[in-house]
């Protein structure tokens, strides 16, 4: 049996150093908060190497007995990967050792000797869920081959040290392992230097790369600069739509035309596979004038169609540009306001926007609505506020349109108009709608039982939840669960929907009027095919916009446009809500018109459940 004592030798400082670099770079590059190799003893394992991040609990020399639920005993026992995303979410390892710590996601390779002896693990974890990319799986299992290397040069050290007063005829043989395993190792050692500064497809440098750059080249001197960061907008959906071969395809596409089209004298740099960055200095007062002619010939180069296996491309791309010194004394505060540049770009639709200080505020703003809209469903912060509806005939209560309201600890009351475009920018929109469908049809039922059947309740769609496959379903099993009629149920729809396939969203609103729910098309008058959709879509209610009551007074147009939608919508067979009534001025026009609902605050503002119930169903 051959000799195992070189399984307990002692790692040498100089490998111990190089392995902490390896570790420290795996966290670096792949944004990882704790990274390790451990290491197996007779009856436990020991961390050998721990990168020093802040969340990382693990720290060198720490050990852990090999009983019970251990994520890296079950590497070296498998000698397979493991991959686990969320350990929360897994019925096997919710309660193993590195959870407890607050580490959910893993993803470890076993690491052996050169004789296949196991000598423990590499891996990585992350406090959130992670899904690791291929390129972390390389760079990994790169890693491994790298400490599996050093394992050779210490193993082949080992078997020297013992053979050679005896077996000299197998000292060359042994010397030359070690050199190719030393080989080896320099080989690797370079390709983890080139991944450090430079990108693997296209060539260009990196973000770290573009730091030592700008430290070289820009700030020693006093000339003005410009960083410019050019954004793809659309990238993400490509990748979901066509797959991360044709968004590879699409990086590659841009650093080709940048390269090409771009002065010798600008300097290009790639953050990631959509950000790229591009550096000019100049040192006469022309910068703007110079800017703006290579800012120009960069979107002509970038707007062409990219084609790609049949299909035709189309990118959507804008530009952030801070100037330095005027804008940042230093690197980071540049790249930083050159991205807050782009992301207000990207938020307004514009080609390109040079840094002013006012965008890093509502850049701000804009960052805490979204962290804190995140969680206001968990946290229950959001309600339904309901305004009450009139028939014009007896000003007789029939019904109530529900609308969602915010109210956060921290920002207090936030408006619809603010929060719903970013709810549905995050793809919240699904998930809150079926929160508002719920709750309305819920407190409808309450309200039917002690009011009247007839009383009705309008709730607004999104277009994002028009896509959703299961939305007519799920509206079903509301009514049923609630004991509902389909009836007094109306659903509220702006033309925004109709801006995708027209063809789909007909078949759904067909659907939803077959089981005899209301349609509205809401805002009636601001679009200019709103005839259109009357003729060719299923609905039962149009409401005009307040926009057209406001200006009653003031404007003989509007009055006549007011009359002439009701005149049609009542030719159609359509109910007419008209929407904003203020005064008793506005609602006697609307009555002599021939509206049929009042809506407005003449009537009643948008209340809570408790207050509507007060004022409206109780009295």
């Amino acid at each position: 049996m051959e000799n195992e004592s070189y399984s307990k030798l002692e790692i040498p400082t100089e490998i111990r150093n190089n392995w902490q670099g390896l570790i420290e770079h795996i966290s670096e590059i792949s944004s990882i908060p704790a990274s390790l190799i451990m290491r197996l003893q007779s009856d436990n394992i020991e961390v050998c190497a721990a990168n020093k991040h802040q969340d990382n609990p693990y720290r060198v020399g720490y050990k852990e007995a090999l009983s019970g639920n251990f994520l890296c005993k079950e590497v070296i026992h498998t000698q397979r990967p493991l991959i686990v995303e969320n350990a929360l979410k897994s019925r096997i390892w919710r309660d193993n050792r590195d959870a407890k710590l607050g580490l959910i996601s893993y993803y470890g390779l076993p690491v052996n000797w050169p004789t296949g002896k196991p000598f423990g693990t590499i891996c990585m974890l992350d406090i959130k869920e992670h899904s690791y990319t291929d390129s972390q799986l390389r760079l990994l299992s790169l890693f491994k081959t790298m400490v599996e290397n050093s394992l050779t040069i210490l193993y082949q050290q080992y078997v020297l040290e013992e053979k050679v007063a005896l077996r000299t005829s197998e000292l060359e043989q042994v010397n030359t392992r070690l050199a190719k395993a030393l080989d080896k190792h320099a080989a690797a050692t370079q390709v983890i230097h080139h991944q450090k500064y430079r990108h693997g497809l296209t060539g260009l440098p990196n973000i770290h790369e573009l730091e030592k750059y700008f430290h070289e080249k820009i700030l020693p001197y006093e000339k003005k600069a410009a960083l410019i960061h050019l954004r793809v907008t659309n990238l993400t959906q490509i990748r979901d739509n066509v797959g991360l071969l044709c968004s590879q395809h699409i990086t590659c596409y841009v650093a080709d035309r940048l390269k090409t089209s771009c002065p010798p004298e600008v300097y290009l740099a790639l953050l990631s596979d959509d950000d790229f960055a591009l550096v000019y200095q100049q040192d006469d007062d022309d910068l703007a004038i110079t800017l703006t002619a290579i800012i120009d010939s960069l979107f002509i180069e970038l707007n062409d169609t990219i084609p790609f296996q049949g299909n035709h491309i189309s990118l959507t791309r804008c530009m952030g540009i801070s100037i330095y010194p005027e804008h940042g004394k230093n690197f980071l505060d540049l790249m930083h306001n050159a991205s807050v540049a782009a992301s207000e770009c990207q938020a307004h639709h514009r080609d390109y926007q040079f840094f002013d200080n006012t965008l890093r505020a509502e850049l701000m703003d804009r960052f805490q609505l979204e962290s804190q809209l995140t969680h206001a469903l968990a946290n229950d912060e959001l309600s339904l506020h309901y305004q009450p509806l009139f028939d014009v005939e007896n000003e007789k209560l029939i019904g109530a349109e529900a609308l969602l309201r915010w109210h956060n600890p921290l920002l207090g009351v936030v408006g619809p108009d603010k929060f719903i475009p970013i709810a549905e920018e995050l793809g919240m929109m699904i998930e809150v709608g079926y929160f508002v469908l719920r709750s309305a049809i819920k407190q409808l039922a309450c309200w039917q039982k002690s009011h009247h059947d007839d009383f009705f309740v309008a709730v607004n769609l999104s277009p994002l939840q028009l896509e959703d496959l299961t939305l007519v379903d799920k509206i079903e099993e509301l009514l049923k669960t609630y004991k509902v009629s389909a009836k007094s149920l109306e659903i509220e729809i702006t033309e925004n929907v109709f801006l995708g396939e027209q063809e789909d969203t007909l078949k759904v609103l067909k659907r939803i009027n077959a089981l005899g729910i209301r349609i509205a098309l809401d805002d009636f008058g601001t679009g200019y095919s709103s005839l259109s959709y009357i003729h060719r879509f299923p609905f039962s209610t149009v409401k005009i916009d307040r926009s057209f009551i406001s200006s009653l007074n003031s404007s003989s147009v509007n009055r006549h446009l007011v009359t002439a939608i009701i005149s049609m919508a009542t030719a159609f067979g359509l109910k007419v809500v008209v929407e904003g009534i203020e005064d008793k001025e506005q609602a006697k026009f609307v009555r002599d018109a021939g509206g049929h609902i009042y809506q407005g605050y003449h009537f009643g503002r948008p209340v809570s459940v408790t207050a509507f119930s007060r004022q409206y169903i109780q009295s």
